[in-house]
């Protein structure tokens, strides 16, 4: 069994030896709520305001209602 140089670990679970993937394919979503904080949505980079519909889409990062609207 080869071990990664660098973490150690065995290189077919490595990350780091692995090889990248080209286009990686969207993740799960978290749940809507509405921001506390300003950001900026990762899928489109418009800003958005405290109390804008936010929710985590990984890996992709905050994904506003501007983008993939709440079904509540």
């Amino acid at each position: 069994m080869a071990r990664c140089e660098f973490t150690d670990l065995d290189t077919a679970m490595c990350a780091h030896c692995r090889p990248p993937v080209d286009e990686p394919e969207p993740g799960p979503a978290g749940r809507w709520f509405h921001a506390v904080y300003p950001g900026t949505c990762s899928s489109c980079g418009e800003p958005f305001a405290p109390g804008t519909p936010i929710r985590m889409r990984i890996p992709d990062g905050w994904i506003a209602d501007c983008c993939d609207a709440p079904t509540w």
